[in-house]
């Protein structure tokens, strides 16, 4: 009889399948489709069996659906850009386009080892010209639809390597450069961004509906982070000095103006109210040129202008020479049009305005509107705001127009601030510091003299902190105090403004108000620098500072409940022009660029003349240079390449430069599947008759390490494209799975530095790639993972050999033309053959639907198990087409797990064409209902045997069979039965005498 030899069945049927084109994508439209995908690997150049068991499963569900009628796509590819080739090219003096490619040959190589169903056809390189000529277009398409910006931002950055670090590649207890060991340090750069933030609600939402694992959607929702809360306006002192300009018919002692005047005075500040001439019939230009004689105006001006007082103070800074502090418009308009057209300003007032520069000369203007006013229409503001790119504040004034004795709202418009965002404002009272980042704006411009040095010195220590690491840190939070103070406006107390690097610009508004006594980090941060604790909040649970409560030591407050007062005080609080009601996102946009050179070049050109000017479609692709020096300067080969730099403006024709920043690899990979169903496409990324046939993916499988940024960026990605390119979908994955991890033999993560990382290819050599294929599914739940066992492996390959040793027998026996004598039972034996395979086939079904391939295997190794029991019980020469019919439903069912040995084995049964074409064999649930169970066998109590019998046989009918079988009837010589005990389902126990 022939041996089992998987080398030798192995290399001959991936030979023939390749040269028969098995695996050539059908593209049969009159099937259901079935696009199953891998999450595509990084050509690292070898293959392990972390990549088996992600390849091999997914296979195996690829096969299955095939052979259940359906057209089935199941691509591979390569995520070809990256670090590592530039690494490589450093320390081997290799081209990264070289050694990239080599590695693909290699792991190409490796791949076609594990007999996986690969059109080779569809194969993707994201390095390719022809790949990435479309990574460019799809950045062109967002910038065009204003979803790309060049913005500031903190990135990592590496101060010998010049370049832009993503966390991972930041390492060590010091933070150190994965490349040169250099300590990484935070750095505001400019950078290309992606706007998902724009897609933070949909991505939320439209996660729920996904069948996806609930730990991945619940992962992205914390990443995306939506909270809903108020931004508060806390005023800080600062360096001012004011000038208050009335309006129509108005003088210094008109409206809020005096209680303004006088609030300010009494804050230590320079305040000046001229009365404008001519306040019937207002000339602008005259009363700004009054304005700018009653007071000194320079760089700490603070000018407020109320109603028509705000054309003129539009006036008085569109003639300035240098910039004022603040420009505060109140109640205020830039054209003519108001209510009452009896004022009649257009014969008094010049409305054109230079707005660019009166942009240029406040360095912050800000618009109050009253949300009751009855004499200036709202939309006037709303021109104010789009004139001059202004911050808008919309208040319910004491009296409408801002007419009351006191507005406070102008008064806290008037001053410097800062805005903190909270969802607890419900403890507003018991703010007692307030804590920025070490980034903010306001920083340097509080700072006391006495504090500098201190605070200049946190600050370069917080410079050297990845942001990860300030994330994550859970040591004592470090601070320093900046020596100025803010005003809490709820009861108008100083407190201490401090600066520390738990506080992210990032997030939210870059500052946090603290809470100590109702807050686990404001409490050790307020222990560790000896900072007031006031409690305003007896909760529920008093060891739980987030439970709801009663509000006590808060004013008007005490006695609410904190759900209550949360909503009264921020009603409370906008009304008086300090608070607004306010969603906040933890997600933030996405950095895309690079400084480095192994990655798609960013479509975009620098004029002089023209400024920012994207590389016409038609031009595309912005060709990556290949013949390149790649030397270990810490800069990318590109700033050296001056046929690649120096180009022609695409508008004006002039002398321009390119970018040399690359794309970030995970946009190469957020799009990736749309290209894969037609990758010869020429018209565009992806061809829209074939997005129509296959897309969205069915079944994705991957990694959970890319639940957040790969798995995020691929649905913003294609949101993105449903709104602006005419993809039919925005949800790219139906279903997602993820395996689990495959650790050493030793129970730690495979590496090369702890010696041991199992080889894929000696396992192959040594069991074959069935075997492996089988093991790693075998080894536990596919979301799981495990130590690799190398006896593990041996026990599937005994399975292996036991299933093949089966059909060569079956076939030599049937050869053979011997008879046998027939058993008694025959038939009862051949209904429980039929049964036990067709149960098998059900749950091997099931187990495939559920990604249960280790209970599956198990499922089929009890089959082999049956089997071989019964077939020294029921000859094959007995019941040779029973037997050839359940032989043959066993290799269907083990095609998708052991390709090759099941195709071996189909055509040694006598079949011409491929197993792999077969039907997914059909169980018949009349047969399933007559599921057969094990009964044992008790002669006088003890043990003797047992049997297979149908759960509703009779009493009689299992005596008369544990009579038939050798070691009961042993047993039975010379004894009497004289009672039977029967347990339904369970037990048979004949109670005996001599």
């Amino acid at each position: 009889m022939r041996r089992y030899n998987p080398k030798e069945i192995e290399a001959k049927w991936q030979a023939t399948w390749d040269k028969t084109g098995l695996y050539k994508t059908d593209e049969d439209e009159s099937k259901d489709k079935y696009y199953c995908l891998v999450m595509f690997p990084y050509p690292s150049g070898n293959l392990h069996v972390g990549h088996w068991y992600n390849f091999g499963p997914a296979d195996v569900v690829a096969r299955y659906h095939r052979m259940r009628g359906q057209r089935v796509l199941h691509p591979f590819g390569f995520d070809a850009f990256g670090l590592p080739a530039e690494n490589a090219a450093i320390k081997r003096a290799i081209p990264p386009a070289e050694w990239t490619r080599s590695n693909i040959a290699s792991m190409k190589k490796q791949l076609n080892m594990i007999g996986a169903m690969y059109d080779w056809s569809k194969e993707i390189s994201t390095a390719d010209p022809n790949y990435y000529r479309w990574t460019q277009w799809l950045f062109l398409k967002l910038y065009n639809n204003g979803l790309a910006e060049r913005k500031g931002g903190l990135v990592n950055w590496c101060p010998k390597d010049k370049t832009v670090l993503a966390n991972e590649q930041v390492v060590g207890e010091n933070n150190e450069c994965e490349r040169c060991g250099t300590p990484v340090i935070q750095k505001d750069l400019e950078q290309w961004y992606f706007k998902i933030t724009d897609y933070a609600d949909a991505l939320l939402e439209d996660a729920k509906e996904l069948d996806w694992p609930d730990r991945v959607k619940t992962m992205q929702s914390n990443w995306i982070g939506k909270s809903s809360g108020a931004e508060i306006t806390f005023r800080v002192d600062t360096p001012a000095n004011y000038l208050l300009l009335h309006g129509f018919e108005g003088d210094s002692e008109g409206c809020f103006l005096p209680k303004l005047k006088a609030s300010l005075e009494q804050q230590g500040y320079k305040v000046a109210a001229p009365n404008l001439p001519n306040t019937d019939k207002p000339d602008a230009k005259e009363q700004a040129i009054a304005a700018a004689k009653a007071a000194t105006i320079d760089s700490d001006t603070v000018i407020v202008g109320h109603s028509y007082g705000t054309v003129t103070a539009l006036r008085l800074v569109e003639g300035l020479s240098a910039p004022v502090k603040k420009l505060v418009l109140v109640a205020g308009f830039a054209e003519p049009g108001l209510l009452d057209v009896t004022l009649n300003f257009e014969s008094t007032t010049d409305w054109e305005f230079d707005f660019d520069r009166i942009k240029q000369n406040a360095k912050e203007i800000i618009v109050l509107r009253d949300t009751s006013d009855t004499i200036v229409p709202s939309e006037r503001a709303d021109y104010l705001v789009a004139k001059l790119n202004a911050k808008l504040v919309d208040v319910k004034a004491t009296e409408p127009h801002f007419c009351g004795a006191d507005e406070p709202a102008i008064f806290n418009a008037s001053q410097d601030s800062l805005s903190v965002y909270t969802t607890r404002h419900d403890t507003q009272y018991g703010v007692t510091f307030l804590v920025l980042a070490p980034e903010h704006p306001l920083v340097p411009k509080i700072t006391t003299s006495e504090q500098q040095a201190s605070v200049d010195d946190y600050l370069q220590a917080a410079a050297k902190k990845t942001e990860l690491e300030r994330q994550q840190d859970e040591k004592t939070k470090t601070g320093v105090f900046t020596g100025a103070y803010a005003v809490n406006p709820v009861n108008e107390e100083k407190i201490p403004i401090w600066v520390s690097d738990y506080v992210l610009m990032n997030y939210g508004t870059g500052a946090v108000m603290g809470v100590p006594a109702h807050d686990d980090r404001d409490h050790a941060f307020a222990k560790q620098y000896d900072l007031e604790i006031r409690q305003v909040l007896k909760t529920d649970n008093e060891s739980d500072f987030h439970s709801e409560g009663q509000l006590i030591n808060s004013d008007k407050y005490s006695g609410m409940r904190s759900e209550q007062m949360r909503e009264q005080i921020l009603e409370d609080m906008t009304e008086a022009g300090y608070a607004k009601e306010r969603v906040n996102y933890r997600l933030r946009d996405w950095l895309i660029s690079r400084q480095r050179y192994w990655g798609a070049p960013i479509p975009i050109i620098y004029c002089n003349d023209c400024g920012t000017v994207p590389v016409p479609e038609d031009q595309l692709p912005v060709v990556l240079p290949e013949d390149v020096e790649f030397e270990p300067t810490g800069q990318s080969p590109l700033l050296k390449i001056d046929k690649f730099v120096n180009t022609q403006c695409p508008k004006c024709g002039k002398a321009a430069k390119r970018e040399t920043d690359t794309i970030d690899t995970f946009v190469d990979s957020s799009w990736y599947f749309l290209r894969y169903p037609n990758t010869n496409y020429s018209e565009g990324p992806f061809d829209p008759e074939a997005i129509k046939k296959w897309m969205p993916v069915d079944h994705y499988i991957g990694g959970i390490e890319h639940a957040i940024l790969h798995l995020l960026y691929a649905r913003f990605i294609c949101k993105a494209l449903k709104d602006h390119a005419d993809l039919p979908f925005d949800e790219p994955f139906t279903k997602l799975s993820n395996q689990g991890i495959i650790l050493g033999p030793d129970g730690q993560k495979m590496s090369k530095s702890k010696g041991n990382v199992v080889d894929p290819d000696d396992q192959v050599g040594s069991y074959g790639a069935d075997s492996l294929r089988l093991y790693l599914m075998f080894m536990g739940p596919y979301d799981q993972g495990g130590p690799y066992d190398f006896g593990g492996i041996a026990g599937v390959r005994r399975f292996l050999d036991r299933v093949w040793n089966l059909v060569m027998e079956f076939q030599a026996e049937r050869a053979s033309g011997r008879s046998a004598e027939l058993h008694n039972q025959s038939g009862k034996l051949e209904t429980q053959l039929v049964m036990a395979t067709h149960k098998t086939l059900r749950k091997v079904t099931k187990d495939l639907e559920e990604l249960g391939f280790n209970t599956a295997i198990a499922s089929m190794m009890e089959l082999i198990n049956t089997m071989t029991k019964l077939r020294g019980e029921l000859a094959f020469i007995n019941a040779p087409d029973v037997w050839h019919e359940q032989i043959e439903i066993l290799v269907r069912m083990l095609a998708p797990f052991a390709p090759h040995m099941s195709e071996e084995l189909w055509h040694e049964l006598g079949n011409d064409q491929s197993v792999h074409i077969e039907s997914w064999p059909t169980w018949d649930p009349e047969l399933i209902k007559q599921d057969v169970v094990t009964i044992v066998v008790q002669v006088g109590g003890k043990v003797r045997g047992s049997l297979v019998a149908a759960p509703d046989s009779s009493k009689e009918e299992l005596v008369e069979l544990a009579k038939a079988e050798p070691n009961v009837a042993r047993h039975l010589e010379s004894k009497k039965i004289d009672q039977v005990i029967h347990v339904p389902g369970r037990l048979i126990n004949l109670v005996v005498s001599d």
